[in-house]
């Protein structure tokens, strides 16, 4: 009977265990109990175990909650862990619409290039060709005879594998960079970055921008019809800092 009793306590404290925020949030979120899954399922990114699924039910959570803003932030921090997911590019798109009413700002060039595959993805893309083509030219050097064998391919090769090398650094660069910004709330574009200071405009809740400055605890940030102006930094949403 003891021995009963442990074990059952035992897959007790097993199933209590297996209740991670995330299944926490998932559960509230399918009652409807949109503020207690959006505080579990931040509680999980706070942890630091994060994943695409996690970012996209935070953001289904905040869409239907009406934090429009907060929805745009994680659909774009899902995507960037799975940027080829046909369900986060939709609802991401449904979200920018409802913000902008239908004609949401075009992404860049360049983000919309190396958007299509993860920084790991493109450094393994990268990694391949270019180890290929050093691996060719040491063992030419090493037999001169073979020098004319690929000699067309080699340079051919080697272009490859130094642009795609290029374009690695470039996805770095945009995807580590950190540089992008979502309102998380209507907030006032001033002059300069001080409370005091003269307003310009207002950017509603889920405007998407680009820092161009810091200073202290304000963002000099800049939209995509290039209008800037400076914003506290508690009014944004930002990919690598807290949700305050």
């Amino acid at each position: 009977m003891i021995r009963l009793l442990a074990i059952t306590l035992l897959f007790a404290a097993g199933a209590v265990a297996e209740q991670t925020p995330f299944k926490l949030g998932n559960a509230a979120f399918n009652k409807q109990e949109l503020d207690e899954a959006l505080e579990h399922y931040q509680a999980q990114i706070d942890s630091g175990r994060v994943s695409a699924t996690l970012h996209f039910n935070l953001a289904n959570a905040a869409f239907h909650d009406g934090q429009l803003g907060r929805a745009i932030f994680h659909y774009r921090e899902a995507q960037s862990l799975a940027p080829r997911d046909e369900d986060v590019a939709h609802n991401l798109k449904i979200a920018r619409d409802a913000v902008h009413n239908g004609t949401p700002p075009k992404t860049g060039l360049w983000r919309r290039l190396t958007g299509f595959l993860t920084l790991n993805e493109w450094a393994l893309l990268a990694v391949i060709p270019l180890t290929l083509w050093l691996a060719w030219l040491t063992a030419v050097n090493l037999r001169p005879a073979g020098r004319k064998r690929g000699a067309i391919w080699r340079p051919i090769l080697g272009g490859v594998a130094i642009v795609l090398a290029i374009i690695t650094l470039i996805a770095w660069r945009i995807q580590t960079g950190n540089t992008w910004v979502v309102t998380n709330k209507e907030t006032t574009a001033r002059f300069g970055p001080v409370a005091a200071s003269p307003d310009q405009f207002k950017w509603f809740d889920g405007a998407e921008l680009q820092i161009e400055r810091t200073h202290g605890d304000w963002l000099l940030v800049q939209d995509a019809t290039g209008r800037q102006g400076w914003v506290p930094a508690a009014d944004v949403l930002q990919p690598g800092r807290p949700k305050s």
